[in-house]
């Protein structure tokens, strides 16, 4: 019995040591596992508000860039008391979602860009931007509606670096609050944004704060935030942390800081203890149960660990690495991909980005469902076209970027041809006559090019090439970033050129059989501050592209009425001035009145200007010529078609238009008396334009032998080089004079 007692006893000593020592092991292990999970949860924490201030930078950084964008256009007006922004300002205001936009002149005064004059002189942006300072406010009070609202605001200065006024936006403060709304842990958290005093700026809609106190430090909610003061201290010096406090009513509860980096801002993530530690208890109490059962409970609690960590690491990859429509590696993983892959070859390769035209008409038309639906639909035909070596992913929306062999480029052309018809061919657009339309950019792959720059490139070709229906593939080169380059100059310079008068009329005689001038067709020329000349075909196209076309037919128009009343003055018999007139111009029910109005200001006659139409007419803006045409006609106003035979729709515009004169393409001329068909061709046109009485005009006579051939074919008036090249306007006067003087002695 002793024996047994004493053999009981030290297997309880063995029992107990055990018991101490797994104890003090599971204390040990417990304390280091709430340690690393509390370090834990302080990062993502952290993480959260961090995630949240990368938000908010974003938005208020693109904002500001709005702001300076339009900042740029509006300085380039010459004066701003006629208010020739507004439209911009409200433009500017639909795009970026602001609650309204104003432009503050340097008396204060504020234009607000839905129609209200406000004087804005007493706020503090106003005073920074007069110091070529941008600012963002604090809550404000608006003076229009009472609300609350951030505001964004840069200085407008002119070409001498002077302060012309500032420019102003608003967002609503809950804007802001919807913008930091967060649904991290569980949707339990919340986000505000405050300064470094506490004063609140903006706060998310489920934030739990106390409504009637402007700052959370004097808030009786929170009496309990911050007993030490060490938290206001580091929001002083600018640092970031994270802080634990009890409320009444909600328990503990975690508080994450973060700066800004915009004025004083401090970005706040709150959640509640029970929340945040939740998963620390569950850890903390499965460690108890795997201990208390054993080695194959510890197994378990392993296999436990190691699967939420590879469910973490899942959804990490998930969020940052797979397209959430396609669910297929992103833009940011195969531009990863691509960068690494690259080095490391020696074939070719050529980089494409293509997107369907007007793809918000398809979202609107089928909703975001459906359309995107067509988004995996064309995934998966890339993914059948790929071969080995080849990537492809969805950058955005409708945009997608593929690195593809490099081929020769018509064959290349030939490949992407065929996946456009595999595209377009989709059932249901198809099905419901939706006819798509993709534009794809080509940039041949180089070895110091970033997948970043190949996609700027790739755009930039697609860009040449974006709504022409004919051809849908543009290449990336050299000579095309300088074309770009031109035209960004080109549009830089415009305005300034038209204001400075650096657009210069030409004129060419239009003669009779007998030599005499019976008209002078216009040429435009631009000479950059007087002295280089611009490539005439490149900045039309480009003024046609964004619309300035109209503005510059408006100049030349009086620029001829000018000259014509100088003719006058001087006492010399005038001929017609022709002007070429651009389809936007025609497009505009406001240009017979211009017009009219340039007549009466320099007293000439309407028959002595000729307006000549391009046969490039659009088909379906033709109605609308015909209706303008009369009017015109009606008014006075001579109508000429240029360049007859080259259009689709010449001998249309012919039955259609109350026509006084027809100028032949040159290639007729060009080819007379070698081409036994054009003969009798330009016989059949001079016995229509007799019929329908109409002057025919023919370009391009460069020898006598071609007047000689046409004067044999009857009457006709004639231009071209023999005519005599296109000079200024004083000299043509002096060489009409002269030619008039001769004539009458």
């Amino acid at each position: 019995m002793t024996k047994i007692s004493k053999s009981v006893f030290r297997v309880l000593w063995v029992l107990a040591g055990c018991i101490l020592l797994s104890g003090a092991g599971l204390f040990l292990y417990m304390h280091h596992l709430q340690a690393t999970l509390h370090d834990e949860l302080f990062a993502h924490l952290d993480e959260v508000a961090q995630q949240g201030v990368r938000i908010l930078n974003t938005q208020i950084k693109g904002d500001v860039s709005s702001l300076q964008s339009a900042a740029a256009a509006i300085s380039t007006y010459k004066n701003l008391e006629d208010k020739p922004w507004m439209e911009l300002l409200k433009e500017e205001t639909r795009q970026n979602e602001f609650k309204r936009m104003a432009f503050i002149l340097p008396n204060g005064v504020a234009y607000l860009s839905d129609g209200f004059l406000i004087n804005l002189a007493h706020r503090d942006y106003f005073h920074q931007g007069l110091l070529g300072l941008p600012a963002i406010s604090g809550p404000l009070t608006d003076a229009v509606d009472q609300g609350t609202a951030i505001i964004l605001s840069v200085p407008v200065t002119g070409p001498d670096n002077q302060v012309r006024g500032v420019l102003i936006a608003a967002h609503p403060t809950d804007m802001y609050g919807k913008l930091i709304a967060s649904d991290s842990f569980q949707g339990k958290g919340y986000s505000l944004i405050v300064k470094s005093n506490g004063d609140k700026v903006a706060v998310s809609a489920a934030s739990r704060t106390d409504p009637q106190a402007s700052n959370i430090f004097q808030s009786a909610w929170n009496q309990q935030l911050d007993l030490d003061g060490s938290m206001r201290k580091a929001m002083q010096e600018g640092k970031s942390g994270t802080i634990r406090f009890f409320r009444p009513g909600e328990g503990w509860l975690y508080v994450s800081y973060v700066p800004v980096g915009i004025n004083d801002w401090y970005f706040l993530s709150v959640v509640p203890e029970a929340v945040a530690t939740q998963k620390t208890k569950n850890l903390l109490y499965l460690s108890l149960i795997l201990c208390g059962t054993g080695f194959l409970v510890f197994i378990i609690l392993l296999v436990y660990i190691y699967r939420q960590n590879s469910r973490n690491h899942a959804a990490l990859y998930q969020a940052a690495y797979i397209d959430p429509v396609l669910q297929r590696p992103n833009w940011a993983k195969v531009r990863q991909e691509i960068a690494d892959f690259l080095p490391q070859t020696q074939d070719p390769y050529a980089f494409v980005v293509f997107d369907i035209n007007k793809f918000k008409v398809v979202n609107d038309r089928w909703g975001y469902p459906k359309a995107n639906e067509l988004l995996q639909y064309i995934a998966s035909i890339l993914e059948e076209d790929l071969q080995d070596g080849e990537l492809f992913s969805r950058v955005q929306a409708d945009t997608f970027a593929l690195l593809l062999h490099m081929q020769e480029p018509e064959k290349l052309k030939n490949r992407l041809e065929l996946l456009n018809e595999k595209i377009v061919n989709y059932p249901p657009a198809v099905k419901e006559h939706l006819q798509l339309i993709l534009s794809f950019g080509v940039c041949p792959v180089q070895s110091q090019c970033s997948p970043s720059e190949l996609f700027l490139r790739a755009v930039l070709a697609r860009d040449t090439i974006k709504g022409n229906y004919n051809d849908i593939v543009g290449f990336y080169d050299e000579n095309l970033r300088q074309h770009l380059m031109q035209e960004q100059t080109i549009e830089n310079n415009m305005e300034e050129a038209l204001a400075k008068r650096e657009f210069s009329l030409l004129l060419a005689p239009i003669r009779d059989l007998d030599g005499t001038p019976t008209a002078a067709e216009e040429h435009t020329i631009w000479l950059a501050n007087g002295k280089q000349p611009i490539d005439t075909e490149l900045f039309l196209s480009v003024f046609t592209k964004n619309g300035f076309i109209s503005r510059l037919d408006t100049y030349m128009a009086e620029e001829a009425c000018r000259i014509l009343k100088k003719w006058k003055e001087a006492k010399i018999q005038p001929v017609p001035i022709a002007l070429n007139i651009s389809a936007a111009s025609l497009r505009s029910p406001y240009f017979p009145t211009v017009l009219q109005q340039l007549i009466r200001q320099y007293e000439v006659p309407a028959n002595q200007l000729i307006l000549q139409v391009s046969p490039r007419t659009d088909p379906s803006d033709v109605p609308l010529l015909r209706q303008l045409a009369q009017r015109l006609h009606k008014e006075g106003f001579k109508l000429a078609l240029n360049h007859f035979g080259r259009g689709t729709i010449s001998l249309d515009l012919i039955q259609t238009l109350p026509l006084d004169m027809v100028i032949m393409e040159g290639e007729f001329i060009k080819e007379l008396g070698d081409n036994p068909k054009i003969l009798p061709i330009l016989e059949s046109f001079l016995t229509m334009a007799k019929k329908l009485n109409i002057h025919l005009v023919f370009e391009g006579v460069q020898s006598e032998k071609q007047l000689h051939l046409l004067r044999q074919l009857g009457p006709s008036w004639w231009t071209g080089p023999l005519a005599g090249a296109p000079v200024q306007a004083e000299h043509f006067f002096t060489d009409l004079s002269t030619e008039q003087e001769n004539k009458s002695s």
